[in-house]
């Protein structure tokens, strides 16, 4: 199954029901003595967050999560490269970026940065996942690699943990 976003740009995994393999592995990784409330919870930002498996897995374990995406089928709907991302009244301790910066231009991708810069907490972490994907900006494995590590040098934060086409990083 796949799913049509604004810019006429799919992603075959929009149809998956369960969290990100990636998410479920190294959701521990996430978290940080700074990043959470005296409860234990975290304010969640899911950038691109498609069908909502990601952001439903982390309201499943008791996280603020403020969704967004291009699509208005789960989520605020937001232009994503185009939009600012909407404050929700506090800082964002962790934000999802899986599987949708290939999909988004130079200058989109610059600007999505940009917001998440503007609206991340004081020791926020982030996920990022890129795959491959004929119709993205990333159509080979290589032009992943070359992505990820853009994405990852323009973020300018500290890497926590860094592999093929995803990685974890904390707000420097």
């Amino acid at each position: 199954m796949s799913r049509k976003y604004m810019n006429n740009k799919w992603c075959v995994r929009c149809g998956r029901k369960t969290p990100t393999p990636y998410l479920r592995d190294n959701y521990k990784l996430l978290f940080n003595m700074n990043n959470q409330d005296s409860d234990g919870r975290a304010s969640v930002m899911d950038i691109g967050c498609g069908n909502g498996r990601n952001s439903e897995f982390m309201k499943k374990n008791g996280h603020y999560v403020y969704p967004f995406d291009m699509a208005n089928d789960y989520g605020e709907k937001i232009a994503l490269g185009k939009d600012k991302i909407p404050m929700i009244g506090k800082h964002i301790d962790i934000i999802l970026c899986n599987y949708v910066m290939m999909f988004l231009s130079r200058t989109e991708r610059k600007q999505v940065i940009k917001e998440i810069k503007r609206v991340a907490g004081g020791k926020c972490t982030i996920m990022v996942e890129l795959y491959p994907a004929k119709d993205s900006n990333a159509k080979t494995k290589e032009e992943m690699i070359k992505l990820q590590k853009e994405i990852f040098d323009d973020l300018k934060w500290d890497k926590l943990r860094y592999s093929q086409g995803k990685f974890i990083a904390q707000k420097a």
